[in-house]
């Protein structure tokens, strides 16, 4: 045997330059291939239909900017790699005791190992929006990703952080430090976000980093690795890429002081000097590769996952591989045939019980799992039950009369996530629920609030046991004196973003529980304790509600000027435009700023600016075609739109229609602490102002082109805001529902018009109350509600991401006169997937169709094309216009609690004081209801748990879930009352189930009274778009 297997079928292939959208260095393939008309993803690369739209309607968008999501299989993954396979039909059956091999290993992991064990089971510790993956890796208990908009963050186990804010990351590597790699540098962070250093590398491509001996990997065009050691930053060493001239993009891994890169059909393992340790020409293209403790792994082309130990086969297991980690301690994760698994070094197969979902990364001791799909990342950690190392203590010292609850902390003093079982017991008082159970993960400290009833006395003694572990505690019972102290730090306002500190002080002398800071959960704060919280708030910013268990809500004042970014222009004489940004706010403003009609017409000018706190940034632009034009300033937080008599700059040569080179584009400056100027000369009091005669010098009208709104039918709202002094004015307009917020200006004797479109989907359009405001003076329009009479066919289309270049369309549609037939829905003049629905009065319709269109902001002009089915017309379709909103906006598509209903089951009875109440939810409606749950409260309820049905968490159109609530301690004569939520998304629905216990404490299953009322009142009223 000379150690090489037969030659791979197929040609070699040719390099295609430079990798696209790869993650983690995945390979691409490194391997031949045919374009079957389908594009990495594994998706259908067919021509889209070609686009149309109204002159006037169907393209245009208002809002900002918002990134695609991933779909449900990520173009490629990482953390390992991904060939973009989509995990369907399984051919792989995997059985915990079955081996590519022999079969002689369990779920502990090899026979006769002694190293570090697979784990048996998996839980959810976290889920969260995620964007389009770039690129992402794991270490030692971490995961690194990269995302398409620009954020870099770090994954462990229970909580995530943003390491750094990147738009050109096109890999990432994690160990001691996080590394992220631009085309021409490499940057290294602290786990905490810190910048510890940065070098230049010309042309870089992938980076892998080795914890095991400090060494970060970067692959460049140029074919070559450059070594740099991990903790300085110093280049270590460089060496050539092997077989470089088959493969431009390989697939790389590096772990335990070895690097493999596997191009085409040549696996090589290199040392960390790289020099080769082995090498071996394989029997397929290769499509990924990973490292295992003594063993190289390879995915390859042909349906086959590989273990090698240096020239030496050692295993096979066939099946596709769509997904390989880079490297593993006592087994490789992989998605092999559509199912996770984790491939130990005899090939022995272990189902990664518990994760669902696309994997995109996973540590080296598989204790952490990250998957996506749907636009959603889950993390999962691998855990065990060990109440012998979990620690148990009661915090606090006092109950208080109004609200008796215990808080009961569970630390996991062990190296995983453990599952652990807790009781708690009280004389003086009656437990609601006396077992409580927790998945805690490593190291971290879980906390169970258990409310007692019927305290006796002035104390209550509170006994909590884990396992062999108890401990008592005796709580007295206080006076209500509990107080909170709230203080906000603003820190900066950047990109539209404002980030703050949030301080929460106890004041009062008796613990505070279930402290909240937004959404960021606090816990219990003792006497004198103080949280501090970090906290980011799109602009335009409000206040931010702290809450506690027995404390009124309180505010955090995070507000600054909806609009920090003040805008001036003034044509100067000499050619120059001249822009000044002002901020009003106590931190610097990080933006961009874009000026639009300079230097000619056509021109367009941007750039980055930083304006000093309470100062102002100047910016002056030369001027090549002089004339009368508008010119538009725009910032995140800030837009003004000028018309200017411009001169041509004098600085120009004589002739010429541009600026010499050489020179600068303008000129720019920041100045700190700089007043602010207003509108007029400076020192001239204006009109309406003060040092005027009191009065505001601008007034606003709300007009309507036409008399009445029809509901499902474009309605046209315009804003006038007129300038009655001969000087520009200045002045910020406001909505008081919180939806809208600009500065803006107005020349003088001039006017300013802002167009709104609504399309009213109920019987009355409401509009909020418009505010000016001038230099601490206002004027405004009141709030406004005007009949909505019938229409003809109402649209109301929702957009959500699928994919990181296509749209889903959900569109609801009704009847409030005629017949139709709907055929599709047109966005930003591209062409939906074709609808083919038909409508009426009694028979609304509800269709799920795909678009190629990305919305931009959160709503859009759109248009659906029907024809009217009940007469004849002649026209041929119809275009209704409508508008498309985001569906996170507006979420009616997903949270449809008012089509649940609600039944008590047949089975439900109690009997000598115990028993159940069945709860059946089923979606009567014709649409899937996501994230279905029940919880119940009571004197006499135990728990709720699911009993049958479906999962709840996706209620089809049809389906039903059963929920059981277990009921205990029900006396003779008791009424029972079991309050109820049934909630989807963030609607809910309340039922109240009450029956009174006869004599023996016994209930019958047909004498339970049911009461339901439902929060949740369908449509919006209005979709509406912003001022324009």
């Amino acid at each position: 045997m000379d150690g090489t297997d037969p030659e791979p079928d197929g040609e070699k292939p040719n390099d295609d330059g430079p990798e696209a959208g790869r993650v983690n260095g995945g390979p691409n393939a490194g391997s031949d291939s045919v374009d079957d008309g389908t594009d990495e993803d594994g998706r259908d690369r067919s021509p889209a239909v070609e686009g149309e739209g109204s002159d006037d309607w169907g393209d245009g968008t208002a809002g900002g900017e918002s990134g695609a999501w991933s779909g449900d299989e990520p173009a490629a993954a990482a953390g390992g790699h991904s060939d973009g396979g989509d995990g369907g039909e399984s051919d792989c059956e995997v059985d915990p005791g079955e081996s590519g091999a022999d079969a002689t290993g369990t779920a502990d992991g090899p026979a006769g190992s002694d190293g570090p064990q697979v784990p048996r089971q998996y839980v959810q510790v976290d889920a969260f929006d995620m964007p389009a993956v770039a690129a992402a890796d794991a270490g030692p208990g971490v995961i690194a990703v990269a995302t398409g908009d620009g954020r870099v963050d770090l994954i462990t186990s229970g909580d995530r952080r943003r390491v750094a804010r990147r738009d050109d990351v096109l890999d990432v590597a994690v160990a001691d430090r996080v590394y992220a790699l631009s085309g021409t540098e490499l940057e290294a962070f602290s786990h905490s976000g810190s910048r510890v250093w940065g070098v230049d590398v010309a042309d870089g491509r992938s980076v892998d980093a080795d914890p095991d001996n400090d060494r970060v990997y970067v692959r460049t065009g140029d074919g070559e690795f450059v070594v740099v050691e991990g903790r300085t930053g110093i280049e270590a060493g460089r060496f050539d890429q092997p077989h470089a001239e088959v493969a431009e993009s390989p697939a790389v891994a590096a772990a335990d002081g070895r690097l493999a890169v596997a191009s085409w059909s040549f696996l090589t393992v290199l040392d960390a000097d790289g020099e080769q340790l082995d090498e071996r020409t394989l029997s397929g293209a290769v499509t990924d590769v990973g490292l295992l403790s003594g063993r190289a792994v390879v995915s390859l082309k042909g349906g086959q996952l590989v273990g090698y130990e240096g020239e030496r086969r050692e295993w096979e297991i066939d099946g596709d591989v769509s997904w390989l980690a880079d490297a593993g301690e006592s087994a490789l994760a992989a998605r092999v045939s559509g199912s996770d698994l984790a491939v130990d070094a005899d090939g022995n197969r272990h189902p990664l019980d518990g994760v669902s979902g696309t994997p995109i990364a996973t540590t080296p001791s598989l204790d952490l799992v990250c998957t996506v799909g749907s636009g959603t990342a889950t993390v999962y950690a691998a855990v065990g039950q060990a109440d012998d190392a979990v620690g148990v203590e009661i915090e606090g010292d006092s109950l208080r009369p109004r609200d008796p609850t215990v808080v009961i902390a569970l630390a996991n003093e062990s190296d995983g996530a453990v599952e652990v079982d807790a009781t708690v017991e009280a004389e003086g008082a009656r437990v609601a629920s006396s077992n409580v159970s927790a998945t805690i993960d490593t190291g971290a400290t879980q906390r169970r609030r258990v409310s007692l009833h019927s305290v006796d006395g002035d104390a209550v003694d509170v006994t909590a046991t884990v396992g062999e572990e108890s401990v008592t505690k005796t709580l007295e019972v206080q006076e209500e004196t509990t107080a909170l102290r709230v203080e906000t730090d603003l820190e900066a306002v950047e990109d539209g973003t404002l980030t703050a500190t949030i301080r929460v002080e106890n004041v009062g002398k008796a613990t505070v529980s279930g402290v909240t800071v937004g959404e960021t959960t606090v816990g219990t704060l003792d006497p004198g304790a103080a949280e501090a919280v970090p906290f980011e708030q799109n602009l335009p910013s409000g206040d931010v509600e702290v809450r506690a268990d027995g404390v009124d809500p309180l505010e955090a004042e995070t507000a600054v000027p909806v609009t920090p970014t003040a805008i001036d222009l003034e044509a100067e004489s000499d050619g120059f435009l001249l822009v000044t940004l002002h901020n009003e706010t106590p931190v610097a403003v990080d933006d961009d700023v874009s000026v639009d009609g300079v230097p000619d017409e056509d021109g367009s000018f941007s750039m980055p600016v930083s304006i000093p706190a309470d100062g102002a940034y100047r910016i002056a632009l030369p001027v090549t075609v002089p004339g009368d034009r508008s010119v538009t300033v725009e910032t995140s937080g800030g837009h003004v739109s000028e018309r200017l008599g411009l001169a041509r700059c004098s600085l120009l040569p004589a002739g010429g229609t541009g600026v010499a080179g050489g020179g600068d584009a303008g000129r720019t400056g920041g100045t700190a602490g700089s007043s602010r100027r207003r509108g007029g000369s400076p020192g001239r009091a204006q009109s309406g102002v003060e040092g005027g005669d009191g009065s505001i010098p601008i007034s606003i009208d709300r007009r309507f082109p036409s008399e009445t709104p029809r509901r499902g039918a474009v309605f046209e709202e315009r804003l006038v805001v007129s300038n009655d002094d001969p000087e520009p004015v200045e002045f910020h307009l406001r909505t008081d529902d919180g939806a809208y917020a600009q500065r803006l200006k107005v020349r003088g004797g001039g006017e300013a018009v802002g167009t709104r479109y609504h399309v009213p989907l109920r019987s009355s359009l409401s509009l909020p109350r418009v505010e000016v405001e001038h230099e601490g003076k206002t004027a405004s329009v009141p709030a406004t509600e005007r009949a909505v009479e019938d229409g003809e066919l109402v649209a109301m289309i929702t957009w959500q991401p699928d994919g990181p270049d296509d749209g889903v369309l959900s569109v609801t549609l009704e009847s409030d006169e005629g017949e139709w037939a709907v055929e599709e829905a047109v966005v930003g003049g591209e062409r939906s997937a074709p609808i083919d629905a038909t409508v009426s009065p009694d028979s609304p319709a509800h269709v799920t169709v795909t678009t190629p269109y990305t919305l931009q902001g959160d709503v859009a002009k759109a248009f659906v094309r029907a024809r009217r089915t009940d007469r004849h017309t002649g026209d041929g379709p119809q275009q209704v216009n409508t508008l498309v909103v985001r569906e996170s906006v507006v979420g009616t598509d997903s949270d449809r609690v008012d089509d649940l209903s609600i039944d008590v089951g047949p089975q439900s009875r109690v009997e000598r004081g115990f028993g159940s109440v069945f709860l059946s939810v089923a979606n009567d409606g014709s649409r899937p209801v996501e994230s279905v749950s029940v919880d119940a409260e009571g004197t006499n309820v135990e728990k709720t748990m699911y009993a049958e049905g479906s999962d709840g968490d996706d209620l089809a159109s049809g389906e039903s879930v059963r929920y059981l609530v277990d009921l205990e301690g029900v006396d003779a004569g008791e009424r029972i009352a079991i309050d109820a939520e049934v909630s989807a998304g963030d609607a809910a629905t309340s039922a109240t189930v009450t029956a009174t216990a006869d004599d023996e404490g016994a209930v019958a299953s047909d004498a339970w009274d049911l009461d339901v009322e439902s929060d949740e009142s369908g449509l919006p009223q209005r979709l509406s778009t912003q001022y324009e």
